[in-house]
């Protein structure tokens, strides 16, 4: 099961240049404070890859910062895996493979012939992220310096879609039998809209499903917390006093979607 939220993670990352939440819709806020316990590399140390575990806010340990609010600039995205998935819709009682005509009554069967395969649609996303995080940074290192960051990860931004349907196969043969107006599975995003009525009728196979579902978390931005330790002894034309003193600071660092996608 890890292996597919990690292939999850990474079509996302490929095809959308985001950073998945995984579950589709689980509950993360901006300032949470998470681990990602299926995203361990080769050499221990973790990648935003899969499920989520949160440890803390930034509200918890006393990191005050303005409260953001989502945009109302959205953006619709859709994608299905490329060559492994294939749609045949029933319209008027004619099955015409690949060839989806809106229809409120039409079915259609998404036919995934790979474990893995993704479909992702998700409606009017909208996003609210925190702001000058040069300010968040000196915040955090006078209130929370003695903390240990290493491996979490602080959530800078959330976007939420108004509607979305994904489906993700988790076996090599798997099949979902869809109701409803069948336009936004074959229209360009553009022309759909979160009224659009769309239901699973029936499942064969082994498949992970977020049903056409309201007010869906689908991405989040991240930083990762790293720690810097400098050197700041006093050097004076003085004698030396043989006496070292360090300083550490914690610095935010944006996590990209590529990074993710390097083994």
């Amino acid at each position: 099961m890890s292996s597919l939220q990690i292939e999850y993670s990474k079509e996302i990352a490929k095809e959308l240049g985001k950073i998945a939440v995984y579950l589709p819709g689980e509950h993360v806020e901006v300032g949470d404070i998470i681990t990602f316990p299926n995203g361990k590399s080769l050499f221990g140390k973790s990648r935003p890859l899969g499920s989520f575990k949160k440890v803390t806010s930034l509200k918890k340990i006393g990191v005050e910062y303005d409260e953001p609010t989502f945009s109302n600039s959205p953006d619709s995205y859709r994608f299905s895996s490329k060559n492994v998935i294939s749609f045949d819709v029933n319209f008027e009682g004619e099955i015409v493979k690949n060839d989806l005509s809106p229809n409120l009554n039409s079915k259609a069967k998404i036919h995934f012939s790979s474990k893995g395969a993704m479909y992702f649609l998700a409606i009017e996303c909208d996003k609210k992220q925190l702001d000058d995080l040069a300010s968040l940074e000196n915040k955090i290192n006078i209130t929370s310096r003695r903390l240990v960051w290493e491996d979490t990860y602080l959530v800078t931004s959330i976007t939420v879609a108004k509607k979305a349907l994904i489906i993700q196969s988790q076996s090599k043969n798997s099949e979902i039998l869809i109701n409803g107006d069948l336009q936004a599975i074959k229209s360009e995003i553009g022309k759909i809209d979160s009224s659009l009525k769309l239901n699973v009728q029936k499942q064969s196979g082994d498949v992970f499903l977020k049903d056409w579902s309201k007010n869906v978390t689908v991405f989040m931005d991240l930083i990762r917390f790293e720690k810097e330790v400098f050197d700041s002894t006093y050097r004076s034309t003085k004698p030396p006093t043989n006496r070292q003193v360090f300083r550490e600071q914690i610095l935010l660092k944006p996590v990209k979607a590529r990074e993710l996608l390097i083994d």
